[in-house]
């Protein structure tokens, strides 16, 4: 073996070398090469199904509006605005709820079992609490929508449409609890399988319940695809509880099932951050879309394109570094210094070099990635000028969620909460304004402005990084 890594050492190329000395302030040899290619591979053993399981997350939002689509403009509207309130009341309680992955991946390192199960039963009550507000808000769908200034035509619709999704709450803050249990213990297979299959029964499902089956099931329309959804949050959970129980090794048993005040809290305050981070990103996000829809219906319609894209590349980076936290949370809980500092540069080097990779094509191909989504020339043309924005937007977006990923693996969250505040919010949107508004960039200018949030925000978060889990080297 030690050959072996010798042999691989030497053919590294010299650039990848001096980066590796770079950052680890040390030379490269066989031993420091064999370990760093082992973290490699767990890595992305780690992070491939993790992966998947966001881009089945996202896939399930497309079929239900692919799905809506044939019912008319109306429908596909209610859906599109329903599902965004959704998404974002339940956006702060899922990052609570992530909150448990570096306390079960910390546990686990040090090989204390029993704890991490403690924090899942927890995590389940912080599951239960956190759906009644969401439940709420799906029951008030409609106000809520009226007070967005949409339709009223168009609210009513979402209405009806959330109230179909308020008994699935519980269920998908349950998933999300045993699935950060699981993951933090470095099985993120079961998550994986149960989201792609959860994918397929939700386009099965929006089929007979949107549409109807002849003299058995009447069409639902735009409350079926509601009740698809549902059914299948409540077939995930079921599944993975099931599964957890089924695997003697990772049942919680021999704890109590009781409300533990302190460990409750511990959770809530490493997971609270979390949820601000995602509400500060999604909300900047959003606030964009409103900005562009000040410009133009072409202008909102190349952006949400060109964002769709963006998007689906970040799944990617996204779930690298999310397997980045739960590596850097074992190597804490374990004692392994050195085992942090490689996740940290292993994660780096995948999440920022995949986003690379990214640019590239939307350098070479912007008019291709584009034309996948419409062919109306104006929209196509403005699409082109934004993709070339986002090619930087890739880069920068792959190193903010590296670096924040890898600090909530340390439960440090509340550092890069401000950080985002000031990145997102105290940089990115002055410059948007600015750009979009008061040069003649227009849109161009608002995504500089987006891209000039996530590099400061990336920059303060590598500073972070080095502050926090670099003198764990030593």
């Amino acid at each position: 073996m030690r050959s072996f890594a010798r042999g691989r050492c030497r053919r590294w190329p010299v650039w990848t070398r001096r980066l590796w000395a770079a950052a680890s302030g040390r030379r490269v040899t066989a031993t420091s090469a064999r370990l760093f290619l082992a973290e490699m591979a767990q890595l992305f053993a780690l992070a491939w199904p993790i992966i998947l399981s966001q881009l089945g997350q996202v896939g399930m939002t497309t079929a239900d509006t692919i799905m809506v689509g044939p019912l008319g403009p109306l429908p596909l509207a209610a859906v599109g605005v329903g599902g965004a309130i959704f998404s974002f009341v339940t956006l702060v309680g899922t990052g609570i709820i992530v909150g448990m992955a570096p306390l079960v991946s910390q546990a686990f390192g040090a090989r204390d079992l029993q704890h991490c199960r403690r924090v899942l039963i927890q995590g389940a009550w912080l599951a239960l609490l956190l759906s009644l507000p969401v439940m709420a808000s799906c029951l008030v769908g409609r106000d809520l929508t009226l007070a967005l200034g949409q339709d009223p035509d168009v609210a009513a619709l979402v209405g009806r449409y959330m109230r179909a999704l308020t008994l699935g709450a519980p269920a998908l803050f349950l998933f999300l609890a045993l699935r950060q249990y699981l993951e933090g213990m470095g099985h993120s297979t079961p998550a994986m399988v149960l989201t792609l299959a959860g994918l397929a029964l939700n386009v099965l499902a929006n089929r007979v319940l949107i549409y109807g089956v002849q003299g058995w099931i009447p069409p639902l329309g735009v409350v079926g695809a509601g009740y698809a959804t549902t059914v299948v949050l409540w077939f995930r959970f079921l599944a993975m509880a099931g599964w957890v129980i089924a695997h003697s090794e990772y049942r919680p048993r021999g704890v109590s099932l009781r409300l533990d005040r302190q460990l409750h809290a511990h959770v809530t305050r490493v997971g609270l951050p979390v949820g601000g981070q995602f509400a500060l990103e999604v909300g900047l996000f959003t606030f964009a879309a409103v900005m562009m829809g000040w410009l133009g219906a072409v202008q909102l319609a190349a952006h949400q394109v060109t964002l769709n894209i963006a998007a689906t590349t970040f799944m990617v980076a996204l779930g690298v570094s999310l397997a980045g936290s739960i590596r850097v949370g074992q190597h804490i809980g374990a004692r392994r210094p050195r085992g942090v500092h490689r996740a940290v540069v292993a994660t780096y080097l995948l999440a920022v070099g995949f986003m690379a990779l990214c640019a590239l094509a939307f350098v070479l191909a912007p008019r291709t990635l584009i034309g996948f989504y419409t062919s109306e020339p104006a929209i196509l043309d403005l699409g082109v000028r934004l993709l070339l924005v986002a090619a930087a937007f890739q880069v920068f977006d792959g190193a903010q969620v590296a670096g924040m990923s890898l600090l909530r693996g340390a439960a440090d969250t509340r550092a890069p909460t401000l950080i985002a505040a000031i990145g997102y919010w105290g940089f990115g949107l002055p410059v948007a304004l600015l750009l979009g508004f008061r040069t003649s960039l227009g849109p161009v200018g608002v995504w500089i402005g987006l891209s000039a949030g996530l590099f400061a925000t990336a920059l303060l978060l590598v500073l972070r990084v080095r502050a926090r889990l670099w003198p764990a080297r030593a």
